[in-house]
């Protein structure tokens, strides 16, 4: 024990020893507490200032350097190409037409050796005077015969063939490059040329390699802009064509003739579309497919009116089937390739409204609505068979307006009156069959094909039946819709038979009355208190029942 209590000792008075040093050092570095916290809270502030400072002036430098380094390149480079333009201009004018070429060809070639110098020191100016170099080249080779009175390069096969070797070549850089930019290029470049060429058998097929490059790239690359601009740019080409090319001074009028352009222009549409082949598994890219559809959709079918106005005006038909079949059928693709509710439905809609005009011009009005009211079936199967819930939504607008239109338009049909009234309420009955799978959780929709079977029947019986038996076929319908209430266990059709009883004693006290004959109207009167009465008794049992 005594061992143990020396070793305790030696310990206490080392640790003593220590704390006398630590002291020692203390005391002859004093600071008062009060300077520290001054000190502290400075060093906080002036760390907090410097970091402030640090912040503006980087958000300032990178604001600077943004206008800088891009903003006043490309300003340097658009001032430039304009430059060059209008001293070849200037030089053309002059009647220097040897001293323009070689002038402008050798300024192109110092802006494409430019672009390679400072290639490895400003990658995004490099960039800029290359681009530069092309539009300039192709220029200036465009100038060579066209838009000249008199042309440098008088033989127009050579002409064009220079063309197509400045767009042959940007697509190769756009290919070898990966550059979206140089893929801008060959679209413009492109489509320019179809245009200032002036031929249908050379502007059409060159919109069309357009059409379908942009499409391998957006494949290949997800080059989203560029899908776009040239979904925008070849439209408008194809325009200008259709109103006689007055970029190159024609009076601005509908063409003569299409020269087999309709398969052109249907296979621009088409093109397009098949961009939605290549959407993405993980859904990234569908609100820009959405818009890519809606933008070719629109421009599509302004190009078809333009196209039916000038060329198909007598003999429509046969063109709005082919339509109709070819969308039906991309929408059934769409349908199995993906789950997309929206691709499948605006195709297949945009199918069944092709099919509407073609229908109209086989049979006209009023003959027509019969089978659109009975495409209205077909449009629900199909709706069904992709279990999507906005063919439905989008099929009772339609079937409504086209309802609507009628009743305003055209008189009665007793056949087109009761096909409307048993499609809206078969509509209805389908879509409370078939109510999972449509995914639909409200009743709206049946509710409003179930109102406009209602009141159309009402209004087929109304004009189908002699007047004397108005009243009849109302309360012998509310029967039926009765009885169909207690067959399927549904209340909607009890209500609409309710319904179809309360006009029936209206019509009969407003207008029977007061027209039909003696017999009439005690058989009118019994046969409706009958119906009336036996409701009222079976209402009054099932209260007891329930109670």
């Amino acid at each position: 024990m005594t061992d143990n209590e020396n070793e305790l000792e030696k310990i206490e008075s080392r640790l003593k020893s220590l704390e006398n040093r630590l002291s020692r050092l203390e005391s002859a570095f004093v600071i008062p507490e009060k300077e520290t916290m001054n000190s502290s809270e400075e060093q906080v502030q002036t760390s907090e200032l410097l970091l402030n400072s640090k912040g503006k002036n980087e958000e300032e430098k990178g604001l600077e350097s943004q206008i800088g380094q891009f903003g006043l390149a490309w300003l340097g480079n658009i001032v430039l190409l304009f430059g060059i333009i209008f001293l070849t201009q200037y030089l053309m004018i002059q009647e220097y037409r040897l001293l323009q070429v070689i002038l402008g060809y050798l300024s192109a070639m110092s802006i494409y050796f430019l672009s390679i110098y400072l290639k490895k020191t400003n990658v995004h100016l490099s960039f800029m005077f290359k681009m530069n170099s092309h539009v300039l080249l192709f220029y200036l080779t465009l100038r060579l015969h066209f838009f000249s009175n008199e042309p440098i390069l008088s033989n127009n096969t050579v002409s064009v063939l220079l063309l197509l070797f400045l767009i042959v070549l940007q697509a190769y850089l756009s290919y070898r490059d990966k550059s979206q930019g140089f893929a801008a290029l060959f679209m413009i470049f492109a489509l320019t040329t179809g245009i200032v060429c002036d031929a249908a058998y050379f502007i059409l097929p060159l919109m069309t390699l357009v059409a379908c490059g942009s499409v391998y790239y957006y494949y290949r690359f997800k080059w989203k802009p560029l899908l776009i601009v040239t979904i925008i740019l070849s439209y408008i080409s194809a325009f200008i064509w259709l109103l006689g090319n007055p970029v190159i001074g024609h009076p601005m009028e509908l063409i003569a003739e299409q020269h087999s352009g309709v398969v052109y222009f249907l296979g621009l549409g088409a093109i397009f579309s098949t961009a939605l082949l290549f959407r993405n598994k993980d859904k990234s890219e569908d609100d820009f497919l959405t818009g890519v559809t809606f933008v070719n959709g629109i421009l599509y079918s302004l190009l078809l009116i333009f196209i039916v106005l000038g060329f198909f005006s007598k003999n429509y038909v046969i063109l709005f089937s082919g339509l109709t079949l070819c969308f039906l059928a991309y929408s059934i693709v769409l349908h199995s390739r993906f789950d997309w509710n929206f691709a499948s439905a605006f195709y297949s809609l945009y199918g069944f409204m092709a099919m509407s005009i073609a229908l109209y011009g086989i049979f006209k009005l009023p003959g027509v609505y019969l089978l659109l009211s009975i495409q209205s079936l077909l449009v629900v199967s199909m709706a069904l068979w992709f279990r999507n819930r906005l063919i439905i939504v989008m099929n009772s607008i339609l079937f409504l307006t086209i309802l609507i239109v009628y009743l305003l338009s055209s008189k009665n049909v007793d056949g087109v009156d009761f096909s409307f009234a048993l499609v809206a309420l078969i509509s209805a009955r389908i879509i409370n069959w078939k109510n999972s799978r449509l995914q639909i959780k409200t009743d709206l929709i049946r509710n409003l094909y179930m109102l406009e079977g209602f009141c159309m029947m009402l209004l087929a019986l109304l004009n189908a039946v002699p007047k004397q038996f108005v009243t009849f076929s109302w309360t012998v319908t509310a029967l039926l819709y009765f009885i169909i209430s207690l067959l399927l266990k549904n209340i909607k059709y009890r209500y609409m038979a309710l319904g179809t009883m309360i006009c029936s004693a209206f019509y009969l006290f407003i207008v029977d009355l007061a027209r039909i004959g003696i017999i009439y109207r005690v058989l009118a009167l019994l046969f409706l208190a009958a119906i009336s009465i036996g409701i009222s008794i079976y209402y009054t049992n099932r209260v007891k029942k329930a109670g």
